[in-house]
């Protein structure tokens, strides 16, 4: 098997962890679905649109802690950024457990997502250390791949963990899934930074490598296109459950449904792997956001021809068309936006990571809220996010500094 640039460690072995690492987010999220309305209730609370606050409060959690990781991860590595934040990630899982009431258990959801975020940020300082263009975003993409199959078959699982006691048992989860990738990352995962890259850790050089990555137009372009992007996806994130048992009378349905249409993100991740290298991850991406755009035009057109409410069969297959071009685009993004930042790639990944998971869970926690008898708020929200991503991206198309040659 291929060794990373003569590191330690297999390239199939990277790739699977570096999934793993991925996955802890959207194992966090996914696997608590179903058992939402049962930890809302269990802290006395009815109103249904309180239970996104579950995701939206790791989500902000998640997204302001990944500003500190990344320059911390230039000065003392990677790997020990990494495994301090799945440390504070098996802790606050404990903290889930022990809460006596909402807020408290929102809070330790939040911190979840403080230690959540060191391994999104150092998966893609990582990868940025070993891989670089459109080479970076194959990888990503494989990574997709792998980290895709968490909401297919969480929701699922979370299901079937219910089963056999209450929701509890899923923290219990978590925590199991932290500390495995915690020694796994401990005994297995190389260093990824070289020393010579090393950079001392003084306020004035963080400063000045966060002005050069916010100096990017390119990086901060298209980090503010991701959180477009998936401020969509983080909208029909929060209200899924909700989407099909309340609007769609469909609780029982939901944990397939959900990882069902999960499933065409994954294909369109493997398909993006096979194409981004022969097109370009700016022509792949520009093409699949065109799609995206015009698949969101269409979805609200049919959402209002039946008031809001479309049959169930038809809401699914819209689901998995927006899928379908979200998975084609989202490795390439990262990838775009990192391409000017290979020397300070701590930083911009972090930077990135920021702005795009803030504008996700603020504007989606905003467009979710409006969830009420309908999906007009959910899908509208998808094709309002999705224009003014394609129009950013139509300006940024032919950038010099967009070059991956």
């Amino acid at each position: 098997m291929s060794i990373v640039k003569d590191r330690n460690i297999a390239y199939v072995e990277l790739v699977v962890l570096l999934a793993f690492l991925t996955s802890l987010g959207a194992l966090t999220i996914d696997l608590q679905l179903p058992a939402m309305p049962m930890i809302l209730q269990s802290f006395g609370l009815t109103e249904a649109n309180q239970q996104q606050w579950m995701i939206t409060a790791y989500m902000f959690g998640f997204a302001g802690a990944q500003i500190f990781y990344g320059p911390v991860s230039d000065s003392l590595g990677r790997k020990p950024v990494l495994l301090f934040g799945l440390t504070v990630y098996v802790l606050a899982s404990i903290a889930c457990l022990l809460a006596d009431s909402y807020g408290v258990f929102l809070l330790a959801r939040g911190v979840q997502g403080i230690g959540a975020a060191s391994a999104r940020i150092m998966v893609n300082a990582i990868t940025r250390d070993f891989f670089q263009g459109n080479e970076m975003a194959k990888v990503t993409s494989l990574v997709m791949l792998i980290f895709i199959m968490v909401p297919v078959f969480a929701p699922a699982l979370g299901s079937v963990i219910l089963l056999f006691g209450e929701w509890h048992l899923i923290i219990w989860v978590y925590m199991a899934f932290g500390v495995m990738v915690m020694i796994w990352s401990m005994s297995r995962l190389p260093e990824s930074l070289a020393a010579d890259n090393k950079k001392p850790l003084r306020i004035e050089k963080i400063k000045l490598a966060f002005i050069q990555v916010i100096s990017e137009p390119l990086s901060m372009s298209f980090a503010i296109i991701s959180g477009f992007i998936f401020a969509g996806f983080m909208a029909y994130l929060n209200a899924a459950e909700q989407i099909y048992s309340q609007v769609y009378d469909a609780q029982h349905q939901f944990p397939y449904l959900f990882g069902g249409i999960a499933l065409f993100f994954g294909v369109a991740a493997f398909i993006n792997s096979k194409i981004v290298m022969r097109f370009g991850a700016m022509n792949v991406t520009f093409y699949g956001m065109l799609v995206l755009l015009l698949t969101n035009s269409i979805s609200l057109l049919w959402v209002h021809i039946y008031a809001g409410i479309p049959p169930l069969w038809l809401f699914v297959v819209m689901m998995a068309c927006i899928n379908v071009c979200i998975g084609l685009v989202y490795g390439n993004l990262m990838a775009i936006a990192m391409l000017p930042l290979g020397h300070i790639a701590g930083m911009g990944a972090s930077v990135i990571g920021t702005i795009s998971a803030v504008m996700a869970a603020g504007f989606g926690i905003f467009i979710s809220q409006q969830l009420e008898f309908t999906v007009t708020p959910i899908m509208l929200g998808f094709f309002i996010t999705s224009l003014v991503a394609f129009i950013l991206v139509c300006y940024f198309r032919h950038s010099p500094t967009a070059d991956f040659s």
